[in-house]
């Protein structure tokens, strides 16, 4: 099963949100605050391009990253996948519904 890090910030709504569902459903997850941790959040926008939060990353089993899924405002982008650096990808989502579905699905 895929390693899942959410990054947040601390008085976000959908963040908060999103790990209450995630806590609901027992889905296992670490939860990185931007604030504690902001070289994490800088890199993970400088690869997306997107700073809305909260962002989910997918780590394999060696801890390497292997899908960042992010909010998006653009309707047009919302499910769409973006190839980024060394396999990774990106998925976009529009909701923390969305969001808490596919990491709960992982």
């Amino acid at each position: 099963m895929p390693k899942v890090k959410l990054l947040v910030l601390p008085d976000c709504t959908r963040c908060k949100a999103l790990k209450s569902k995630l806590e609901f459903f027992n889905t296992k997850f670490e939860y990185v605050s931007c604030d504690d941790h902001p070289e994490i959040c800088d890199q993970v926008e400088e690869l997306t391009g997107h700073d809305s939060y909260p962002m989910a990353i997918v780590l394999d089993i060696n801890n390497k990253i292997t899908q960042i899924v992010h909010f998006t405002e653009n309707y047009d982008a919302v499910s769409k996948t973006t190839n980024l650096v060394d396999g990774a990808t990106s998925f976009t989502v529009y909701s923390v519904d969305q969001l808490a579905e596919y990491i709960i699905k992982l």
